[in-house]
């Protein structure tokens, strides 16, 4: 594996949840170690399958795949702050 893919990880009430943004993949490990391998391990599958099937789409995560992401591993501690409305969505963009 001699590409560079960004991952975001968050530890969940039960486990760590890791997520490679430019794949669109997941994986879940006890702990940081875990989690890391096993997402590598992910990365390694999805490759090779690219290989066997090139016509596979590889596609990054989009804007409301990584917010659903962001709030389903959410911290037990994190309070929203206080003038934004839930249903809040954040929006991406170039002038």
């Amino acid at each position: 594996m001699d590409e560079k893919y960004t991952a975001l990880i968050r530890k969940s009430k039960l486990e760590y949840v890791a997520i490679c943004l430019e794949l669109n993949l997941s994986a879940r490990g006890e702990d940081l170690a875990d989690v890391e391998k096993n997402l590598r391990a992910a990365i390694e599958l999805y490759q090779e399958d690219i290989k066997e099937h090139p016509e596979t789409v590889v596609s990054p995560i989009s804007p409301e795949e990584l917010i659903e992401f962001l709030r389903e591993t959410e911290p037990e501690w994190y309070k929203e702050p206080e003038g934004i409305s839930e249903g809040f969505i954040f929006r991406a963009g170039s002038n």
